[in-house]
């Protein structure tokens, strides 16, 4: 039984595989003010089907912080999305969404469900970049030594958008 049940997964997974177009990228952020200082290094890889408008990603970002007269805080964020292509506008520009789930990982303490817009360009054939920002969905957090927060977000960060450099396979 174990024999036919590999033999079915490993013809499914080189079925997808057979379709799928694999990338890596990933974004690098900063932020320097007067009261605060902050980086953050967020990796990414996933794959696009070629015969359907989706792509299957996962993001691990890490963000380190100081705020003058405080200790160095950081945090790790995982972020599996589903993306969905919504059109594409001439050869080299695409408009997509992503549901994504942000998962503080360190701590546990936070999460959030929703969608975020951007846009594509393809530079070459193998180069990409994407732009997105905004966010609308659903976020939960835990302060501690009080109720959880629960609570709807719409978000267009106009001031902080995402700026990502993928390779494609």
């Amino acid at each position: 039984m174990k024999k036919i049940f590999l033999v079915f997964a490993f013809a499914f997974i080189g079925i997808f595989a057979a379709q799928a177009q694999w990338y890596i990228g990933g974004g690098l952020k900063a932020n320097f003010v007067k009261e605060a200082k902050s980086f953050t290094l967020a990796p990414d890889a996933g794959y696009c089907f070629k015969n359907v408008p989706l792509s299957l990603g996962c993001s691990v970002e890490y963000e380190g912080a100081i705020q003058s007269g405080e200790a160095y805080s950081h945090s790790l964020t995982l972020s599996p999305y589903f993306r969905y292509t919504i059109c594409d506008i001439g050869e080299r520009f695409s408009f997509f969404t992503d549901l994504s789930a942000d998962i503080d990982a360190l701590k546990f303490g936070w999460f959030d469900i929703g969608f975020s817009p951007g846009v594509s360009f393809d530079l070459t054939d193998h180069w990409s970049a994407e732009f997105s920002a905004g966010f609308l969905g659903y976020e939960w957090k835990q302060v501690p030594d009080d109720k959880p927060i629960h609570k709807f977000v719409l978000n267009f960060e106009t001031v902080a958008p995402s700026f990502t450099i993928y390779y494609n396979f």
